[in-house]
C-alpha cells in the first residue's frame, strides 16, 4: 500500500561541497534497508568498498500490484526552491526508461514525474532529471511529506520485469550555492562584494521526457548565477565548486569590476594576468591588493618599504610585474 507519514524524524539530506546528498550510503549499515520504505526488498550491500542500495523487483499478490516495482524513499523537509536538478546513478540488467517521480499528499500535493533512458546495462550510468521545468514545477518547493519514487521500467512495463535486481547509489540533488544556501532561491542581484560558490556549476543539456515527447532539456547554471550577482560583487571565489562547460562572459560583462578566482592556488596568476599597471600595486599570495603602512622594513628591495610581512607581489609598469618579494 501507498502511506504517507510524517517524515521529518526520519530522513535529514546532507549538504556537502558537491550537492545536497539524498542517498549515497556513507551512513548506512550493510543489510539494512538504508531509510527506503519495504518495497522490492531494499538491502544496502557493499560494492567494491561502496555502499549501494539493491532491489529486487516482485509480486505483490492480494495488495497494490505494483507496490513491488518501484524504490520509496522519504524526503523529510529537503527543500526544492533551489535545487531542481536532480542525478542519481543506477545499474541494472535491461535497457530502458527509468521514472523518478515526487509524490505529496494532501492539500498542495503533486505526484509528478520525469523520465530518463538508462542505456548501459550492468554498468554503472548516471541519470539527470530536471524539476525546474516541466509539470507541477510550480508546486514543488517545500517537501513536507514528499517520497521520492524510483520506477525503473516506468510504471505501465514494471510487472513484465518482476525478478530483476536494481541497484542505485548517489542520489543528489545539484547547483550552485552560496553558504549552503542554493543560488535559485536567491533574490536577483543581491549577492554583492565576495561571493564564495560552492556546489556544481555546469552548463549543457540532455534528452528528457515527462510527457513522452523527448527533447532536449537545457540547464544553464552560469546564467543563473549571473543574474544572483550584484553588478557591485567585486570577487566570485568558485574554486571550491565543481565545474564544466565553464562561461563566465555573462558574469564578466554585468561586474566588470569582478575578480573570478577558479582555483585559489592561481591566485597569483589572476594577478598577474591583469594589465599593467601605471603605478606601483602590492598583492599578497591570496591575490588581494595590499596597501602600504607607515612602517619601513629593509628587504633588499627599495619598493617594499611600508609593507606588511609576508610574501608580496609586486605590478607596475617598471617590468617588476609578477615579480615576488619577501618582506620580513
Amino acid at each position: 500500500m501507498r502511506k504517507f507519514l510524517s517524515l521529518a524524524t526520519l530522513f535529514v539530506a546532507t549538504v556537502c561541497n558537491a550537492q545536497v546528498v539524498l542517498w549515497n550510503g556513507d551512513d548506512k549499515e550493510v543489510g539494512s534497508d538504508g531509510g527506503f520504505w519495504d518495497r522490492a526488498e531494499p538491502t544496502v550491500v557493499e560494492d567494491e568498498g561502496n555502499k549501494i542500495m539493491k532491489f529486487t523487483l516482485k509480486d505483490n499478490p492480494g495488495g497494490w500490484d505494483k507496490e513491488h516495482c518501484n524504490f520509496a524513499l522519504p524526503l523529510g523537509d529537503v527543500n526544492f526552491k533551489g535545487l531542481r536538478r536532480m542525478t542519481l546513478r543506477i545499474k541494472m540488467g535491461v535497457n530502458h526508461n527509468v521514472l523518478v517521480k515526487l509524490v505529496k499528499d494532501g492539500d498542495g500535493g503533486y505526484n509528478t514525474g520525469r523520465l530518463f533512458w538508462c542505456g548501459n546495462t550492468n554498468e554503472w550510468n548516471i541519470l539527470t532529471f530536471e524539476f525546474a521545468a516541466g509539470p507541477d514545477n510550480d508546486k514543488i518547493a517545500d517537501t513536507d511529506n514528499t517520497v521520492l519514487e524510483i520506477w525503473p521500467f516506468e510504471e505501465g512495463d514494471a510487472l513484465n520485469n518482476v525478478g530483476q535486481t536494481v541497484y542505485i547509489d548517489d542520489i543528489k540533488l545539484e547547483g550552485p550555492m552560496v553558504n549552503n544556501v542554493a543560488v535559485r532561491s536567491l533574490a536577483d542581484n543581491s549577492l554583492t562584494g565576495e561571493v564564495v560558490v560552492t556546489g556544481v556549476i555546469g552548463k549543457g543539456d540532455y534528452q528528457c521526457t515527462w510527457d513522452g515527447d523527448w527533447h532536449n532539456e537545457r540547464y544553464d547554471d552560469y546564467a543563473v548565477l549571473c543574474a544572483k550577482l550584484a553588478p557591485t560583487a567585486t570577487k566570485l571565489n568558485v574554486s571550491g565548486a565543481g565545474r564544466w562547460e565553464e562561461d563566465w562572459t555573462a558574469i564578466k560583462a554585468k561586474c566588470p569590476n569582478i575578480e573570478i578566482i577558479t582555483d585559489e592556488v592561481t591566485a597569483i596568476q589572476q594577478v598577474n594576468l591583469r594589465p599593467a599597471s601605471t603605478v606601483t600595486e602590492y598583492y599578497n599570495f591570496a591575490g588581494q591588493h595590499v596597501a602600504k603602512t607607515t612602517r619601513s622594513v629593509t628587504t633588499g628591495d627599495a619598493c617594499s618599504a611600508g609593507l606588511k610581512k609576508g610574501l608580496i607581489i609586486v605590478r607596475s609598469a617598471s617590468g617588476k610585474n609578477g615579480k615576488k618579494i619577501l618582506v620580513k
